[in-house]
């Protein structure tokens, strides 16, 4: 067994192990030892799934991967960051680390939205490089503007914290699903591409604004009350 095959090997054991973790993270009540310990787990496979993956896509010239591995890790880096960032509407300052992550990921994902227009041009718009570099510039990009946006202008709500944990945690985990069946359904065909695309967004993203609107509706009845 060869380096390359090892590498790969543990990529697809850090990927299940991320999507598993990630998966009891979400379901488990918010704030338990469950949330914590399982989010933990989510972050160490998160970080193996983006190291392995750069290797792999460096090694098979595999531009799709190398640039989907920085939009997944970047979400879920910051939704990790986020917990030690809470006290930005009372002006704190972010990290240099930071700021060098979201922008590296703005990078990545506007070099993302080059390969899609590349791809459109080559291919055709229809198709699923296309579709899903496309797809993916355009949502990373704008992980990175609501994520660098609050460093530089104070964000109103003090819960903003929260909402950017579960909404940066969220996003790491559509991506990373998005991509684990759109790679499975172009290898073994189980499913239309254009549906392996968009569900794991039509399942999280509907999700993923309820609980923030509960968020909204919760901290913002406590701050009412303590007024």
């Amino acid at each position: 067994m060869n380096l390359q095959s090892i590498v790969l090997g543990l990529h697809i054991l850090f990927g299940f192990s991320a999507l598993t973790s990630g998966l009891l993270a979400i379901l488990a009540s918010k704030g338990g030892k469950l949330h914590r310990v399982s989010g933990k787990i989510y972050f160490i496979a998160m970080t193996g799934v983006f190291v392995s993956g750069v290797w792999v896509a460096v090694e098979r010239d595999n531009r799709f991967l190398f640039l989907i591995a920085f939009l997944s890790y970047y979400s879920v880096f910051a939704g990790v960051r986020a917990l030690k960032l809470k006290q930005l509407h009372r002006g704190q300052k972010p990290k240099k680390i930071d700021w060098i992550a979201g922008s590296i990921n703005a990078l990545a994902n506007f070099l993302f939205l080059g390969l899609g227009i590349f791809y459109v041009f080559k291919n055709g718009f229809f198709t699923g490089g296309a579709l899903l570099s496309i797809g993916f510039g355009l949502g990373g990009l704008a992980i990175s503007y609501t994520n660098l946006s609050s460093f530089i202008f104070k964000p109103q709500k003090p819960w903003h914290w929260y909402l950017s944990h579960i909404g940066n945690m969220m996003g790491g985990y559509i991506a990373t699903l998005t991509a684990f069946i759109s790679t499975t359904v172009s290898r073994y065909g189980y499913m239309d591409p254009f549906l392996a695309f968009a569900l794991p967004s039509l399942i999280g993203i509907p999700l993923l604004i309820y609980w923030q609107q509960k968020i909204n509706h919760s901290f913002g009845k406590k701050t009412k009350q303590v007024q």
